[in-house]
């Protein structure tokens, strides 16, 4: 059976005149046996449409919905149990201040705490700086909710998310004035069978814990075979070697070294 633990403030309906108010941190000590999502949106429309949603299509865990970080009753100590954040953005860009001023806030709420921004803006120069900025997960509104919980999930446990729509409109709008580097690029950077295998958990939105896992080898090792993937494509980060490899991805063209 879902959850979903709304912690702003309380007003009674007429129909129930006199039912006693509920205190956050009363509501809050009810999720301590069970994982916590931490949902927070400014606007009351959304926040209780697509918190109740989200409560309904992630039984598995329980959904606290908050109107800013300011409501969260640091007091009761429950903070630690959050795994992810989505923050709704709605319009509001990466670069705006208002964004930036909330992010210390939510570092401090939890260790490692997984960030997920659900957005009105898909610009792909937004998302390269979220994933910068060490957003794990970038939903634009327009996914279908269902797709949009699946990307939730695969956050919640350790991967990353990274809209397809994003990716795409990134190589088109790069495509005019980059398409012979590209292509001479495809053509002389060729990725051992390992770095290939690395690659693709890469695209799948894998952590360096997940790939070595999956490909038996030490974490470090892993660390090493993206490192010289990075130095083949020039790329700064993990998040440039998906958009730069992207069609490979899709094309499966990719050239693999005996």
């Amino acid at each position: 059976m879902s959850k979903s633990i709304c912690l702003t403030p309380h007003r009674s309906h007429s129909g129930n005149g006199n039912q006693p108010d509920i205190s956050p941190c009363d509501e809050i000590d009810r999720a301590r046996q069970a994982q916590a999502i931490l949902y927070i949106d400014h606007q009351s429309l959304t926040r209780e449409c697509v918190g109740q949603q989200l409560a309904m299509l992630l039984p598995e865990t329980v959904v606290v919905i908050v109107a800013s970080v300011a409501d969260i009753p640091k007091e009761a100590g429950e903070t630690s149990r959050f795994s992810v954040c989505i923050l709704n953005m709605h319009a509001v860009r990466i670069g705006d201040g208002e964004f930036a001023d909330q992010l210390p806030l939510l570092a401090d709420l939890a260790l490692n705490l997984a960030l997920v921004l659900l957005s009105d803006v898909d610009d792909a120069d937004d998302i390269a700086k979220a994933f910068e900025l060490g957003v794990r997960g970038y939903i634009p509104t327009n996914l279908p909710i269902k797709q949009a919980v699946g990307a939730i999930r695969l956050v919640n446990t350790g991967g990353s998310y990274v809209p397809s729509s994003i990716l795409s409109l990134s190589i088109q709008r790069n495509a005019a004035h980059n398409d012979a580097n590209r292509k001479e690029h495809h053509c002389a950077e060729r990725f051992t069978p390992r770095q290939m295998e690395v690659l693709q958990r890469l695209w799948q939105g894998k952590q360096n814990k997940m790939i070595a896992y999956d490909l038996d080898m030490c974490e470090s090792t892993v660390k090493v075979h993206i490192r010289h993937i990075m130095k083949k494509l020039n790329a700064h980060n993990r998040t440039q070697v998906v958009l730069l490899t992207h069609s490979l991805n899709e094309n499966g063209n990719a050239a693999i070294e005996n």
